[in-house]
């Protein structure tokens, strides 16, 4: 008797294994996205936000870069020409090697909503632009107030703006401005940012928010956001000093 107890025992664990793995197989295929995501979770290295695409980026960064800090681009579009992005919350950011970006990594982002409006261009190569000599000898002379009080938003809300932005709307925004360069460019101390506004801006009653200079509060150029359409008369529009 005894001898028959353990062929019944482990004829039993055999039968019990083979249920679970059909319960498996079965939770498996009634909820295959959670699976998916699960493993599209793993294979991400970290939740992309658009202040990365701000501040984590400059005209050095290479693609290998890039991929080593937030991992492979998120997807392409395109037929013919195919361009790659990353999405960052409610933002495309593709890359635009076609207008600017190098061989070696991303010089400029179009970025773009989830509806594919344009919402303006990321710019990082400082080389283009000859105004952060000046603006960088202004904080190198302490010239650039630093005691004002500091504005919070979220980094997404930039993307709010564009280029038919007045002056007046800036100001109801985000109230008087903190400083005014000897050029005339206004600017604000937004987050950890001092935010430069295109010279006459606020003189100008025409004038258009064509961009904004961001630069770290100890005086690094960060980039350039264009809100001027890209192209005119199917002309590029790249807005360099």
């Amino acid at each position: 008797m005894k001898k028959m107890i353990k062929p019944m025992l482990a004829f039993s664990l055999i039968i019990m294994g083979v249920i679970v793995l059909v319960k498996i197989n079965k939770i498996w295929a009634l909820n295959p996205e959670q699976n998916l995501n699960e493993t599209s979770v793993l294979k991400s290295k970290k939740n992309l936000n658009v202040e990365y695409f701000i501040n984590n980026i400059d005209s050095d960064t290479t693609y290998e870069d890039l991929e080593r800090e937030i991992g492979p681009f998120t997807g392409s579009i395109g037929s013919g020409i195919v361009r790659d992005y990353y999405k960052a919350e409610d933002l495309f950011f593709l890359d635009n090697w076609l207008i600017g970006s190098s061989a070696k990594g991303p010089g400029i982002f179009e970025v773009e909503d989830m509806s594919g409006k344009y919402k303006g261009l990321v710019m990082y190569i400082e080389k283009y632009f000859k105004s952060t000599e000046y603006i960088k000898k202004l904080f190198a002379e302490k010239k650039i107030i630093s005691d004002a009080n500091k504005i919070e938003i979220k980094p997404r809300q930039f993307f709010d703006l564009n280029d038919e932005y007045t002056y007046e709307d800036i100001e109801n925004l985000y109230g008087q401005p903190h400083g005014i360069t000897d050029n005339n460019r206004i600017y604000y101390h937004i987050n950890s940012y001092y935010v430069f506004f295109p010279v006459d801006f606020s003189s100008n009653q025409e004038s258009k928010l064509n961009y904004i200079d961001l630069y770290s509060e100890d005086g690094k150029f960060k980039c350039r956001i264009q809100y001027a359409p890209r192209f005119i008369n199917n002309s590029s529009n790249l807005l360099y000093d």
